[in-house]
């Protein structure tokens, strides 16, 4: 079910309506918050007390007249005279006014109402009191829905302002103004043509900003896709294709390059090593493979063969069989050293105690404390070297094994005083199946093995060697957490 769901779409379409939204996004807030209803309401109570010191201006004025001709004339002898320029006024402004004397009965008044008595009304009492007040309160809705454009409002409250009339200091009454603000699409509809001119224009550059992210986006994931395809068809020259999108414009199209690069160079470099050991098994198995079978069709066709020449050939066949086992054996030892795997601490001194007690003529100095590690890994390489060293040394040979500690790394020495390795063959002695002592059973793996151990372990293997003195340094990372790497 959630598979039929998904909604998969071309990269520009998404942007689109990700740019649309967001452009949509300040007037949807402005909506759903409220916010442009509450600014109407403001304007509109900034209308009314305006109108209300207009009311409060003439109704004062029209009082100090009444006064000149007989001074204890009040508001309420006033009031009939302004019923008629506050229903003028109303028809100007479609608010309705009321004039209250000091006990909140409407004495002039826009419309009805007359001699009604307001003062129960909260905004009443605190105009009467000295201050300005409003309150919104429902209307009922209007029996015709008027159009956008009509002067008649329709949101569905109704706004009141109260302020107080003074003369000479005194509160006198108050004027009681009530109007319908504009509804929010009333609004909108009257700031169509600036509004839409805006709109219009944030639309063009909303598109133009769609467009150019697209062709950005979109040449770079088209690149990564064919330099990808190109990989998967085992195309050799997507590298380049790839360097050229970690360029890219978007930092996260680069970084993805960058990790599509590191990786086909990682596959790339691992292919290049399968045919090599491939070449390189299928021509050390070929000569122990023709041997056997020769001496099987030779032992198989001659029923008379001599029992000597029958022992030879048997032997013959038994030593090849054992250097299939040893081979074999060593490119297990090898695939497992090139596999990643779990570090774990490994006492590094009490590794190459064990190594150094199994040849009496090892001495052991130094301390290498712990590394991070795979054990039978490490105390498989330098048994290597030690083992090389004691068997091309011969028996008088001396070896010294040291360890220490630098910043980031730990250092083995394999030092040994036997008669060296020739020039010629020093590039070539980490090599698989390198070895020049094929007669007593070598198999050419044991430095390989060495150093795919010390490169899963992050480090860097050296030998150097004269006559009477050569040296092999593992330098291994004590980084706590780095990965077992294959080659």
């Amino acid at each position: 079910m959630a598979d039929r769901l998904r909604l998969i779409l071309p990269l520009r379409l998404w942007l689109v309506l990700s740019h649309g939204l967001v452009l949509c996004l300040p007037l949807l807030a402005v909506l759903g918050t409220g916010a442009l209803a509450n600014d109407l309401q403001m304007q509109t109570k900034a209308e009314l007390v305006n109108q209300a010191a207009w009311v409060e201006v003439l109704a004062v004025e029209k009082l100090r007249d009444a006064r000149r001709g007989r001074r204890r004339a009040t508001l309420d002898d006033v009031g009939p005279k302004l019923t008629p320029l506050l229903t003028q006024a109303r028809e100007a402004t479609l608010a309705g006014v009321r004039l209250l004397n000091q006990d909140g009965v409407v004495i002039a008044t826009s419309g009805d109402g007359l001699g009604e008595d307001l003062s129960a009304l909260d905004e009443v009492q605190v105009a009467l009191a000295g201050e300005i007040a409003s309150t919104a309160r429902p209307r009922p809705p209007p029996s015709t829905r008027q159009p956008l454009d009509s002067v008649s409002r329709r949101a569905p409250v109704r706004l009141y302002v109260a302020t107080p009339v003074r003369l000479d200091g005194d509160i006198i009454g108050a004027v009681l103004l009530m109007r319908t603000p504009r509804e929010e699409l009333q609004a909108l509809y009257h700031m169509a043509p600036t509004l839409g001119l805006g709109l219009l224009a944030a639309l063009g550059v909303t598109l133009l900003l769609v467009l150019v992210s697209a062709q950005v986006l979109s040449r770079s994931l088209r690149r990564l896709s064919l330099a990808s395809q190109t990989i998967a068809q085992g195309g050799r020259d997507a590298v380049s294709e790839l360097v050229e999108v970690q360029r890219s414009h978007v930092a996260e199209v680069g970084q993805l390059a960058v990790s599509v690069t590191e990786m086909t160079q990682a596959l790339q470099a691992r292919l290049s090593y399968i045919r090599e050991f491939a070449g390189n098994v299928s021509h050390e198995f070929k000569t122990p493979l023709a041997t056997l079978k020769g001496s099987v069709e030779l032992l198989r066709d001659d029923d008379g063969m001599p029992a000597e020449q029958r022992e030879r050939f048997l032997s013959n066949a038994h030593d090849e069989l054992n250097r299939l086992e040893r081979l074999v054996s060593g490119l297990l030892a090898l695939a497992r050293a090139e596999e990643a795997g779990q570090r774990e601490p490994v006492d590094l001194d009490a590794l190459l105690g064990r190594v150094a007690a199994r040849w009496p003529q090892v001495s052991l100095g130094g301390a290498a404390g712990t590394l991070p590690g795979a054990a039978s890994q490490l105390e498989s390489a330098v048994e290597n070297l030690v083992q090389n060293a004691v068997t091309h040394g011969g028996p008088e040979v001396k070896v010294q094994l040291n360890a220490w500690r630098e910043p980031g790394f730990v250092v083995i020495e394999v030092l040994d005083d036997g008669r060296g390795i020739s020039p010629a063959n020093l590039p070539q002695i980490f090599d698989r199946f390198f070895t020049t002592d094929r007669a007593r059973g070598g198999t050419g793996l044991g430095l390989a093995l060495v150093k795919a151990v010390v490169t899963a372990h992050n480090g860097v293997v050296r030998v150097e060697s004269v006559p009477g003195r050569t040296c092999f340094t593992l330098r291994l990372s004590t980084a706590p957490r780095a990965a077992l790497t294959s080659r």
